[in-house]
């Protein structure tokens, strides 16, 4: 993708998050390159917004992008990037967050987990192993992890946060855990540049697949319609497919996430979000 061509126009307005994206799009012909970029550091000056957004995004259940800096979260849709949540100011950092699938919001603060309970209100869910942890959630439970590199730190591990409230460890590693995505009754996870699979019923842990040393693996999202993992460094993205390990693109990294209609990816040091389409990535 060294030779893509984009040019993308971005129709954005503070009037309303409740108006519904366009995007105007061109595209390069030769590369039949569908992408679509959502935010940029240009709509960021232009809005004078100058935040350093933590490496955590989610759709909320309307269709809207959920991103955060330190203090305050973000809601990104038709309406522009306009700040939610004011009240949060009284708490320790945002450091973490995930959607769960009946939509709520849980925030990792410190060493405490809070849900938003109403618009002007987050509550306390429970107190956890570590603070800066990573979490995410896509179908029953809530799974925090150490993804933090701590000096005398020898174990890092991944924890399931039941509905009951009750944690219990689910694997322990010797490394920090730098991504997890839930599959039924399976965890997909990083550590370095190793892909893990761990049973969440036996527990039971396999090596999927490794990169080469220094490429560490930030981000797993996995695509059920058409059976795809994809996983990402720093420096590019990568799939498998039909046991068949592809590359998507070498330009950059980020997180990711998949909606159905293409992959989201978020780089927060870049300050941008844009979704490779699926006409791109399945051509």
């Amino acid at each position: 993708m060294k030779n893509m061509l984009i040019t993308i126009i971005i129709c954005c307005s503070l009037a309303g998050c409740s108006q519904k994206t366009e995007t105007a799009i061109t595209t390069t012909q030769t590369d039949s390159i569908h992408t679509e970029i959502f935010l940029d550091s240009k709509l960021l000056k232009d809005l004078s917004i100058d935040e350093k957004f933590i490496n955590s995004i989610e759709y909320t259940p309307d269709g809207f992008i959920l991103l955060a800096s330190g203090n305050q979260f973000y809601l990104l849709g038709g309406g522009g990037l306009a700040p939610v949540f004011e009240n949060w100011n009284n708490k320790d950092s945002i450091e973490s967050f995930t959607v769960t699938p009946d939509s709520i919001l849980a925030v990792v603060s410190g060493k405490t987990l809070y849900q938003a309970d109403t618009d002007t209100s987050f509550v306390k869910i429970a107190d956890i192993p570590d603070n800066n942890m990573g979490i995410t959630s896509k179908y029953d439970n809530i799974y925090m992890y150490d993804r933090t590199l701590r000096n005398k730190k020898k174990d890092y591990s991944i924890y399931q946060l039941s509905r009951e409230g009750e944690i219990t460890t689910l694997v322990t590693i010797r490394t920090p855990v730098l991504s997890v995505f839930e599959r039924p009754s399976q965890l997909i996870f990083s550590t370095n540049n190793i892909l893990f699979s761990v049973d969440t019923k036996t527990k039971e842990l396999f090596q999927i697949f490794s990169l080469p040393p220094e490429n560490d693996i930030i981000s797993i999202v996995g695509d059920t319609i058409h059976r795809a993992l994809y996983f990402s460094t720093n420096e590019a993205i990568y799939r498998i497919r039909n046991t068949q390990l592809e590359l998507v693109n070498d330009e950059f990294g980020g997180i990711l996430k998949y909606d159905g209609e293409g992959l989201l990816i978020f780089n927060p040091d870049e300050k941008f979000i844009i979704r490779l389409r699926n006409s791109i990535l399945y051509n």
